[in-house]
């Protein structure tokens, strides 16, 4: 009985890791993942500009503008690529990244 509890547990597992980690992406999905990478880069690139400003010296490297522009860009990209979207997993994962993206905005005081 002990053996067949394993057994369960770990086919339930891989089941959960191959899911996750091995499923192809549908191209819809693909296309909501390309833009989810694009939005943490000008992320990323907004909150070390925000650091580099309040360094003396690095100001006039510190440019916030560029990333809030590609922010921007890609929240028109997405509201374009949502209309067109048909698969669930697809547009729920769009929607996260709505939300991700308003609330980033939010906190930051973005327009």
């Amino acid at each position: 009985m002990k053996y067949l509890i394993w057994i369960i547990i770990l086919a339930m597992a891989g089941f959960l890791i191959y899911h996750f980690y091995f499923r192809q992406q549908s191209d819809e999905e693909a296309q909501v993942t390309a833009l989810e990478k694009v939005y943490r880069s000008a992320e990323e690139q907004y909150v070390a500009s925000a650091r580099q400003m309040g360094t003396p010296g690095l100001v006039v490297i510190a440019d916030p503008e560029i990333a809030i522009k590609k922010i921007k860009d890609i929240q028109e990209r997405l509201t374009i690529l949502k209309k067109n979207l048909k698969e669930q997993t697809a547009i729920a994962r769009a929607r996260r990244l709505e939300e991700k993206i308003a609330f980033f905005c939010t906190k930051n005081e973005i327009d």
